[in-house]
């Protein structure tokens, strides 16, 4: 009976502190940072969409964003690196993507989608 009596506030206090201190959860190999988990994307294309969108938008004259553009998923996009609306055409071939906005990286060449409500890296095309 004592075991109980000692065991459920030993799993309040573990469960408290993964739930409510997500901060102090530290992965092994990675000490000196919080562990944060990526952005889920907010569009899932497939390899033919992807090539859809890039045979679309590859000769459009838009300006290039910097190589340093951000390039990971959930990043916010700074307000000096201009959006441009997808082809019509890609926009018709492929729907989920017709909303987005996007722009060109400098160097790579890297297609980022992004979403317009919140200035978000939503995928990329390479």
């Amino acid at each position: 009976m004592r075991t109980r009596a000692y065991f459920a506030p030993a799993c309040f206090a573990i469960f408290f502190s993964v739930v409510f201190l997500p901060g102090h959860v530290l992965l092994a190999q990675d000490q000196d940072k919080p562990a944060v988990a990526p952005l889920p994307r907010t569009i899932n294309l497939t390899e033919e969409q992807r090539h859809i969108i890039k045979e679309n938008v590859k000769d459009m004259a838009v300006p290039k964003a910097p190589a340093n553009a951000p390039e990971t998923v959930g990043d916010v996009v700074p307000l000096d690196i201009k959006l441009s609306q997808l082809p019509p055409l890609a926009g018709k071939k492929v729907a989920q993507a017709r909303s987005h906005l996007f722009f060109v990286k400098e160097g790579n060449d890297a297609i980022v989608l992004v979403s317009p409500d919140d200035r978000r890296v939503a995928d990329v095309i390479h």
